[in-house]
Parts: structure tokens; C-alpha cells; sequence
């Protein structure tokens, strides 16, 4: 900490008054205080909570033996909490950043001073840790040295090694002795190497001077300009001039810049000063402090408000005339839902399906139904395997397999056996690739052909969706962390109950969102405002909870706007199975549903009109890519040349194997995705 030297001296003036004293009075800085001993204090900030305290008694020796009990850290009004203090000497985090100034003038030979000296720096350098910075500045007289807008007479060297520092000093003494005296460029340099140093590390000038500076082309006008500017740092100075007194100027300096000067008075006091030097520093104290700083800050939520419409969903999905089987297997997988008895088949009801998935994975009573209720039609089963590994050249297991899913249609469907025919065979007549696992498990199926083009038509649904303005509410909290977290939990809030809980410990609170879908906007319709706050504990035990964020919720039912005869939006959804592996051919049987679609599209001139290529995930992602827009043109061509109104609303595009409908890790969702949906959105009322 630097200070004006008036102010240091009123403050020695009146230490006898007070326990401790600090070398920063302003209102809002920091203070460090040891009650009940008579030090003087000065500091250096090494991080935000720790620092770095000289104290030394009335005789300007280290005060030794002080604990954590014995200072206080204060800032303006504020007391902080000290969680250790430590003697530097044993603290291996933190290193020491010296740099040594030191007088290499030729009257220190005349003075027979120069191996005292050398002997005197080398029991200083035996307590440079590996860990800790020196940089050495002696005087040349050869400009080589530049500072800013100077060049300065100076040499340097920086290492941590002891051997290489002694040979440097040894020499500069032996063959490199200077004529002159160049003290205050030689303060210079050193300031000008502490301020290439971080800002928050310690750093010590240790300056030796056997002579007053009479030969520098600086002043120490610019001297205290530089040391003005460089943070963090303090001064020392071993004053060896022949004069009775220590030098003005020298005692100035390093008492205004938180160090002490030593007066050696000859070449003997040398050994003795220079281990006061490395006493006084290596028994500084690092102390560690936290303030009673409870956390505070806030939560955003973005959006503020959210819009959930009930939407009409018209859903015409396709029948997927494909039962996959495991491997070497002949049983019906349980994903496929499996009736228990003809009772529960007169129950099935295949509008209560909402999804595409939901509607495959009952297709077998979904055909069952129909082939009940269609007494003329008849189905062929064929039974295919991979032909591959366990499965080479097995055609009895194509026949078992067809034969498993006859079984279920005869037992509980109750179709007759003379209406199903059964066939085996190895691949499929368009097979998926063998070349790849997902392709060869897509060729273990059993396929269902019928001659009545009803059975195997598209399935529709007609049910209520909910839609919102915005899927998720993006959380961001906002906290300022005083001492560090014990423990944080962030509370979702609808209506005033309880949604969801994020909980976690330490000082990092993570942004994240909320979905609206996951939880189910069925439910979140329900609500009028969602709000979110967060209640963290640090680890005094201090508590702070965040005022609430919140997020309205509007919900528009389609039956409210019907009373009101308003407008309302409809989705009809068609996702048509018109591809084999690697085709873009639309196949003759989607040729009526396709023409369906096209009629509705002439119903709704006023409707938006989507039309989107899928692929799965077998083979190249940029063929996919073409492959899928391939399809979705195709599609695009029949509609405009179907001559339907207003061809400008419709638009198309192939996604490939971005953005698939159904999931790519099964061999149905596979099948599903070799598909182009196409989406007619409108308003009625």
C-alpha cells in the first residue's frame, strides 16, 4: 500500500494510542489491524480474499508467533472472517517475487567491501525457494537498458537458481565493476521489471547502495513518478554510504512504499542486514479472510408470458404392413402390444391412438379389425431373414416367423385360416442394405400383403393438441456470491405448487430451462403463472432467497372460441410411407392416398402447405440430404400438377436425416422415416 509519507509518520505519531495500525485510513478500504500488540502494518493484496501483512515492533523486528486470533480485516464498517494466517516462509502457494538492486560501483572494492558483500548475498539467496522470482539489476556503464522513454545504464539477469545468481553477482563484482553510481536509474529499472510482474502477485525491491547517486540522468522526481504507477509492491533498502546517517531520500522511499531502510556502517553489518532483510520478509504473515458478505442477486426468466392454443389435430398416418423380429427369433417382440383373448379384440378401439408410433405398434390389431370386419379381403404373409450369421439359408425361420403372425390373427382375431396365405422366402423382395447391421435387421420381418386396398390404408385420427408460444422457460440466475455457497436450491412454482426443484452445492448456479413439453402442456395450461426463485446458504450459514421471476400463462380452448365464434387452428398431418430403401419412387399403392391429400388441399385454398423429405440414417448424410429432397419433390410435382389453387403457399424441403419423425435406433423408426410428411394448417370456425 503506498501512501504519502506525511501520512505515515501522523500515523507512528499516534500509534501508541491504538493496538494496531494500518497504513490505509480511507473510508471503503481495506484495514488490517493485530490488537493488543504495538506493530506497525503494511499489506499487500495477493487475491481478493488474502493478502500478505508485514509486522514488525518498535525496533523494526518481525513480530513472530501471531495466529489467525491476532488480526483483524476490516473494510469501511465491515469485519471479515480470518480463516488462517500463516507464516510466508511455509506457505509453498504462495512465492516471493524479488528484485534486488544492488551497487556494483567500483568504491565498493576500494572499500574492500566487495567479498563481505557477495558472501552476505549468498546467505540471502540460500531462502530463494524453487518456486519463488528473482531478477538482478547491478550498474554498467553502458546504455543497454531501456525503460519507457529512458535508456538506462544497467545490466540484468533473473533466475531462481542459486548457483547461476552467485556466478552473476561474482562476476559483475570481478570484471563488470561500474565507475559510477547510477542509484537512481538503478530504482528505476527495478520498478520498471515489478511492473511487468501480475498485478496481484507480492513483489519486493531490495535496494544496496554503497554511494549517493551523483552520475544518473534521471531524478528521483521520476523515480517517484514510477513508483506511483507500479501496484503491489514493497520497498527496502540497505543504505552502506559512509555517512553516519541513512539517506534521506533512501529512507523516504521505502518507508512511503510499506518497507524500512537497514544502515550498515561497515563492511562486517553486511552478513547480519542482509538476514534481517530475509527474515523480515520470509515472516510476513499470508492471511486468508472472507467478509460477511451474504449472497444476493436475482433470477430472469425469459419469456415472461407464454400462449398454449388447443389445437384440432387431424392425423392420417400410414400403415407400416411390417412385423421386425430379433434376431434368430421367431416370437413377436413385446414392444408390438399383443392382445390376450378375442374378448379383448371386440374392445380394441383404434381411435383412441394419437400418434403414428402408437398406431404401429398395433398394427396387428389394427389389421385384425379390419380383416374382421372386411370379410372378402385376404392377406399374405411372406417371412424374410437377414441371411446372414445365425440366420444364413434358416428359410424355416421365415416360415416360423409368418407362421407366429397367422396365429395371432386366427386366435384372436378369429380370421380364418383358407384367408391367409403364408410364404417363405430369405430377403425381402426390396430389401435394406445387408452390408450394415440396421439395414439386416430391417430384412428380419414378416410383411403383410392384402388384395383390398382397405385394409392396408392410412390410419386417421382426429384428437386435441396443445401448442405453445414457447416450448421452455429459459432460467438465468443472476447471484453475487459473498462467502462461498454451501448449498442452492432453485423452486418452480405453478399457481404456488411445487413443479420442480434444482438443487446443487458450490458457487456456480447454472442457467438452464424449463420444458414445457416434458412436464406436459396439458398440464401447464392448467396454470395461471409460473414463478421461479432461488434460496442459497453459504457456509456461515447466511440464507438469502431471490424475489420470484414469473411467466403468465394464457391457455385459449378451441371450445371457448367456438362458443365465441372465433376462429380456431386446425393441423392435418399426413406422413405418407411412399419409399423403399434408397428410393424416391412414389409406389402405386400411395397413389390414392396421396390424391386424397391433394383433394383436401383443394378444399383449403387458404391453408399453408408444408411438405417435408425424410431419410433414415443408413449411408451418407449428404446423400440422405439429396435423396430426402428428392423425395419431397416428387411429392411437390404431383400437388402442382394436380392444378390446386394458389401454388404459391406451398413450399417444400428435404431434411435427410436431420429432424427425423421416429427414432432411427429401431428398424420400425427406420421404415417410418423413409417418408415425406405433409402438414395443412388452417383456421375455421
Amino acid at each position: 500500500m503506498k501512501i504519502k509519507i506525511m501520512i505515515f509518520l501522523m500515523i507512528l505519531a499516534v500509534g501508541s494510542l491504538f493496538s494496531g495500525v494500518c497504513l490505509s485510513s480511507v473510508e471503503g478500504d481495506l484495514q488490517v489491524l493485530i490488537p493488543g500488540h504495538k506493530t506497525e502494518i503494511t499489506f499487500q493484496e495477493i487475491n481478493e480474499n488474502k493478502i500478505l501483512v508485514s509486522a514488525v515492533d518498535s525496533d523494526n523486528n518481525p513480530v513472530k508467533g501471531l495466529t489467525a486470533n491476532d488480526f483483524i480485516v476490516k473494510k469501511g464498517t465491515k469485519q471479515a472472517i480470518i480463516t488462517a494466517a500463516e507464516v510466508l516462509k511455509t506457505r509453498k502457494d504462495v512465492s516471493i517475487n524479488y528484485v534486488l538492486v544492488v551497487d556494483n560501483s567500483f568504491s565498493m572494492k576500494q572499500r574492500k567491501a566487495v567479498q563481505p558483500l557477495l558472501s552476505a548475498l549468498d546467505e540471502f539467496l540460500k531462502v530463494v525457494r524453487p518456486f519463488d522470482n528473482v531478477e538482478v539489476v547491478t550498474f554498467d556503464d553502458k546504455e543497454n537498458f531501456k525503460m519507457d522513454d529512458y535508456i538506462l545504464r544497467l545490466n540484468t539477469f533473473k533466475s531462481n537458481n542459486h548457483a547461476e545468481l552467485k556466478e552473476f553477482f561474482q562476476k559483475s563484482f570481478k570484471e563488470n565493476l561500474s565507475d559510477k553510481t547510477f542509484l537512481y536509474e538503478g530504482i528505476a529499472g527495478g520498478l520498471h521489471l515489478i511492473s511487468k510482474m501480475p498485478k496481484e502477485n507480492n513483489k519486493f525491491l531490495i535496494v544496496f547502495t554503497d554511494g549517493e547517486d551523483i552520475n544518473s540522468e534521471i531524478k528521483k522526481e521520476v523515480v517517484d513518478t514510477k513508483a506511483k504507477s507500479v501496484k503491489n509492491f514493497s520497498a527496502y533498502a540497505i543504505d552502506f554510504m559512509p555517512s553516519k546517517t541513512t539517506d534521506e531520500y533512501l529512507e523516504t522511499f521505502s518507508e512511503t512504499n510499506g518497507g524500512r531502510i537497514w544502515k550498515a556502517t561497515s563492511a562486517a553489518n553486511l552478513l547480519p542486514i542482509f538476514k534481517k532483510v530475509s527474515t523480515t520478509l520470509l515472516h510476513q504473515y499470508v492471511v486468508e479472510y472472507n467478509f460477511l458478505n451474504p449472497p444476493k442477486g436475482s433470477i430472469a426468466v425469459n419469456p415472461s408470458a407464454i400462449t398454449i392454443e388447443e389445437l384440432t389435430i387431424i392425423d392420417s398416418s400410414p400403415l407400416l404392413g411390417y412385423i421386425f423380429f430379433d434376431e434368430g427369433q421367431s416370437k413377436i417382440p413385446e414392444r408390438y402390444k399383443l392382445l390376450k383373448s378375442q374378448a379383448e379384440a371386440k374392445e380394441f378401439d383404434d381411435k383412441t391412438l394419437r400418434n403414428t408410433m402408437a398406431k404401429y405398434y398395433n398394427v396387428l390389431n389394427i389389421l385384425g379389425k379390419r380383416f374382421s370386419e372386411n370379410r372378402d379381403a385376404s392377406i399374405e404373409l411372406v417371412g424374410c431373414i437377414s441371411n446372414r450369421g445365425e440366420e444364413k439359408n434358416k428359410i424355416a425361420l421365415s416360415q416360423a416367423r409368418a407362421e407366429e403372425v397367422r396365429a395371432y390373427f386366427r386366435y384372436i382375431w378369429g380370421i380364418d385360416s383358407d384367408r391367409i396365405k403364408v410364404t417363405a422366402r430369405k430377403l425381402p423382395a426390396v430389401p435394406s442394405t445387408n452390408s450394415v447391421e440396421e439395414g439386416r435387421v430391417e430384412n428380419q420381418r414378416v410383411e403383410i400383403h392384402s388384395d383390398s386396398p382397405q385394409i392396408l390404408d392410412s390410419i386417421k385420427s382426429i384428437y386435441s393438441f396443445e401448442a405453445a408460444t414457447s416450448n421452455e422457460i429459459k432460467v438465468k440466475p443472476n447471484i453475487e456470491v459473498g462467502y462461498d455457497l454451501k448449498d442452492w436450491n432453485i423452486e418452480i412454482l405453478g399457481n404456488g405448487q411445487l413443479l420442480k426443484s434444482i438443487k446443487g452445492q458450490g458457487n456456480d448456479i447454472p442457467a438452464f430451462s424449463f420444458s414445457l413439453v416434458d412436464y406436459g402442456l396439458s398440464k401447464i395450461s392448467t396454470l395461471d403463472n409460473i414463478s421461479v426463485s432461488a434460496t442459497m446458504t453459504d457456509i456461515t450459514g447466511e440464507t438469502f432467497t431471490t424475489e420470484s421471476a414469473n411467466t403468465s400463462i394464457k391457455y385459449i380452448k378451441r371450445v371457448e372460441r367456438e362458443a365465441q365464434k372465433l376462429e380456431y387452428k386446425v393441423v392435418e398431418k399426413y406422413a405418407l410411407i411412399l419409399f423403399d430403401y434408397n428410393s424416391s419412387e412414389i409406389k402405386e399403392g400411395n397413389k390414392t392416398v396421396l390424391d386424397r391429400v391433394i383433394q383436401r388441399i383443394r378444399e383449403l385454398p387458404e391453408a399453408e402447405v408444408n411438405i417435408v423429405g425424410h431419410s433414415d440414417i443408413i449411408g451418407k448424410e449428404d446423400y440422405n440430404v439429396i435423396l430426402s429432397l428428392r423425395r419431397a419433390k416428387a411429392v411437390y410435382q404431383d400437388v402442382i400438377e394436380s392444378d390446386v389453387p394458389s401454388p404459391e403457399r406451398i413450399v417444400f424441403r428435404g431434411d435427410g436425416p436431420y429432424n427425423p419423425p421416429y427414432d432411427n435406433a429401431t428398424a420400425e423408426g427406420r421404415s417410418f422415416n423413409r417418408t415425406v410428411t405433409i402438414t395443412i394448417e388452417y383456421a375455421t370456425n
